[in-house]
């Protein structure tokens, strides 16, 4: 990929929009279909295009947050601009460091890192006890457990990623006993705050695990 080429993940319709920028123009195309995000955020990492564009749509998706979020936080794309296109067409640069809404970060305050809600059946270990993993961040995630947790309670989690498995150590943040409608056998929804993380395996997890990329981030 030459230098000053533009990765681009949706469809190729979005190109026109954003060769027809000044900037973009005569610039190398390279699309990657949005299921194919994965393969997207290897290209970015291993050739540092100038610019990589996505649609306003899926930028608010699991997938699409977790995408910019991983290109904001690599010091080595610090020269990679995001551009978002809305559905007219109009294309918006943004600097994702600066701008929490289009990263979808929590802007009252409470969230300082993107949350991407994960499909179901996705499991990790707290203390060596199964788990089902909700949604997830770099600095924390929600989960859902048969085994007691208590605020302030001290975890180490395990989560498989591909051919790796992430650690992460941190608290209890919250937690709230549940006894489902129909069920006899109560368990435990808590959000875990993390001290020590991988943040790049996490977010590589966030994009192989994330719900529907049709969906959008809970609340």
């Amino acid at each position: 990929m030459p230098a000053g080429a533009t990765v681009l993940i949706g469809s190729s319709q979005l190109a026109s929009a954003v060769a027809a920028r000044p900037d973009a123009a005569g610039r190398e195309f390279i699309i990657f279909a949005e299921r194919d995000v994965r393969e997207a955020v290897e290209a970015i990492v291993r050739r540092r295009p100038e610019f990589v564009v996505v649609s306003a749509l899926f930028a608010q998706t699991p997938r699409g947050t977790a995408l910019t979020y991983r290109v904001a936080i690599d010091r080595q794309l610090a020269h990679t601009q995001i551009w978002i296109v809305g559905p007219d067409g109009h294309v918006a640069p943004v600097k994702p460091h600066v701008s929490a809404t289009w990263l979808g970060l929590d802007t009252s305050g409470t969230r300082r890192v993107p949350r991407v809600r994960i499909r179901p059946g996705v499991s990790v270990h707290i203390d060596g006890t199964p788990a089902q993993l909700v949604d997830l961040s770099t600095m924390g995630a929600q989960v859902v457990s048969a085994t007691v947790l208590k605020p302030n309670q001290r975890v180490r989690v395990l989560a498989p990623v591909e051919a790796d498995t992430t650690r992460a150590v941190g608290n209890v943040a919250w937690a709230v006993f549940e006894l489902p409608k129909g069920s006899a056998e109560p368990r435990y929804r808590a959000g875990l705050a993390f001290s020590i993380s991988d943040a790049e395996l996490l977010l590589r997890l966030c994009l192989i695990q994330a719900d529907d990329p049709s969906a959008t981030l809970t609340d």
